[in-house]
């Protein structure tokens, strides 16, 4: 008889802290590396953007300013995930380690940053921009595209999901 799936996750959430800003900028890297469906340039642009939030996000947190900044860790304390969503309406940075993705883990935290988000903000969509590859599983979340709020390069998307209302995942 197989062994059922476990219950609980692999991985614990907590909010990400400054001294984490090595391990996710590792984590970016690392994500951006192994993903086939982004050309070099989209990789530096992503990088770059990436890079932009992780120091915005560390002047926020400084400041004592209204953001949402979590990761994940696996069972052995390492950084496998994070989310950074800005003033609680922009999601800015999603990352999941290769070795995680399909287990889950991108769904949790994005739920766990609409939670964090619904009713913290008089916007009412949870707003993204989804890199080329990403737009289905945005999709499958409950995320729909949207106009843009500026011009986005070639195979990016603008999606949004609302944060008004009950809870959108099921």
């Amino acid at each position: 008889m197989a062994d059922a799936a476990p219950s609980t996750p692999a991985w614990t959430l907590a909010p990400a802290q400054p001294a984490d800003r090595a391990a996710l900028a590792a984590l970016i890297d690392t994500v951006l590396a192994a993903s086939a469906a982004l050309t070099r340039a989209q990789q530096a642009l992503l990088r770059a953007h990436a890079e932009d939030h992780l120091h915005g996000w560390l002047d926020t947190a400084q400041a004592g300013g209204v953001s949402c900044h979590l990761l994940a860790r696996g069972p052995q304390g390492e950084v496998v995930g994070m989310v950074l969503v800005r003033e609680h309406w922009q999601l800015c940075s999603l990352y999941v380690a290769p070795h995680w993705q399909g287990r889950g883990l991108g769904r949790a935290l994005v739920q766990a940053a609409w939670r964090a988000s619904h009713g913290r903000t008089d916007r009412p969509l949870l707003r993204l921009v989804a890199a080329p590859g990403a737009e289905g599983f945005y999709r499958r979340l409950g995320f729909r595209a949207v106009r843009s709020l500026q011009t986005l390069p070639q195979g990016f998307a603008a999606m949004g999901l609302p944060l008004d209302g009950d809870e959108p995942f099921t």
